[in-house]
């Protein structure tokens, strides 16, 4: 299996098969598996919600222009009438979501994920939650086209989370309520004005 990453990608030899219909759609087969970067969950649910940073939004651009490109090629064997590039952009939904704060990507779960922590042991999908910081392997493997537009399929099939590292140079004690301990300056003082108090019987 060739995996591409966001620094390395070759989109060059990307193919996409002829559309068969699959119930009420029509499927283009293609093969193309995509390892992140770090990124940061938004929603975890019936499907994975991801922040992206700007190398996997420039990746993911990248991998939906080369698409359109390839839609608009094999449009006549694949279609009834040849479309142009500007025509496979109009049906084309992009794999990412961009709104005012961030850009999102939605990602279905594969049936065979499998999910890893730091040390290689596998954890359950439960061990996700918003906030946290993973890395995924996406794979891309058909294109779906409906009635009026094509989107492409993203599956994540193995995860990888990152632990957050403690900033250790901020106070991270939890204080204790019940501690009546209070460190002032004081301290010194009463210690000496006990030592003061003690007499030492000489010896005669």
């Amino acid at each position: 299996m060739n995996i591409h990453n966001c620094d390395k990608l070759n989109i060059n030899d990307l193919e996409l098969g002829k559309p068969t219909k699959v119930d009420d759609v029509y499927v283009s087969n293609i093969n193309f598996v995509l390892q992140t970067p770090k990124l940061l969950i938004s929603k975890v649910s019936k499907k994975i919600t991801v922040i992206l940073d700007e190398k996997m939004e420039n990746a993911l651009n990248q991998f939906d222009n080369k698409v359109i490109s390839l839609i608009s090629k094999n449009s006549e064997e694949f279609f009834e009438n040849k479309m142009e590039i500007e025509d496979a952009e109009e049906i084309y939904k992009s794999s990412i979501k961009v709104s005012k704060n961030d850009t999102k990507m939605s990602l279905s779960i594969s049936k065979k994920l499998s999910i890893f922590n730091k040390h290689k042991e596998e954890l359950n999908l439960d061990s996700l939650e918003p906030g946290d910081i993973i890395i995924c392997l996406l794979k891309c493997k058909k294109i779906i086209f409906y009635k009026s537009h094509c989107e492409p399929l993203w599956e994540v099939v193995q995860i990888k989370l990152k632990e957050v590292e403690l900033n250790t140079k901020s106070y991270l004690f939890i204080e204790d309520p019940n501690d009546t301990y209070n460190d002032n300056d004081n301290d010194s003082d009463s210690e000496d004005t006990c030592i003061k108090k003690i007499k030492i019987k000489e010896i005669e």
